[in-house]
């Protein structure tokens, strides 16, 4: 049973917020590149399979509403030959990711490829929520920022008031 009093947009000890996480990610690319690193082929191959297994629509649905996001003739067999291992010079299109996310209603193949870049990719509301989240951050940094001024403030008001006082 669910505590309904636990918060759950908060990150657990040692777990990164999402911001630490693509910060420590930008961090990671700056370094010294490792051969191969960002060959990301077999990765958008199984969220392709993934995406595809997932959608509740035949690979026909998906190639018929392909070709109408479009404009071109998308094939079934265009799609089974993008998700062959052996048919390595035919891959996916990244011109045709738009139709595929829409047509299948996934983001996986996305992520994979946001990730590589270093970015994270959200749906429209769960992006503002993190734009969100990230101005009560600011707010609560400048509040603390405000606090740690005033103390200072009266610190330095309690001195000449000590100075004062000397004869």
């Amino acid at each position: 049973m669910s505590n309904p009093h636990k918060k759950t947009d908060t990150a657990a000890t040692g777990q990164l917020s999402l911001f630490e996480a693509v910060i420590r990610q930008e961090m990671a690319a700056q370094s010294a590149p490792v051969p191969g690193s960002l060959n990301i082929k077999y990765q958008i191959i199984a969220a392709l399979k993934s995406a595809l297994g997932n959608a509740g629509k035949t690979r026909e649905k998906i190639a018929e509403e392909m070709t109408l996001y479009t404009g071109e003739d998308i094939t079934v067999d265009m799609i089974n030959t993008w998700l062959a291992q052996s048919k390595q010079k035919h891959r996916f299109p990244l011109e045709y990711l738009p139709a595929f996310r829409k047509a299948t209603d996934n983001l996986e193949v996305l992520n994979v490829t946001s990730l590589a870049c270093g970015a994270f990719t959200l749906r429209g509301p769960d992006a503002l929520r993190a734009d969100i989240r990230k101005l009560d951050e600011k707010k609560k940094a400048k509040a603390e920022e405000t606090k740690a001024l005033e103390n200072e403030k009266k610190r330095l008001e309690t001195l000449l008031q000590e100075v004062e006082a000397r004869p």
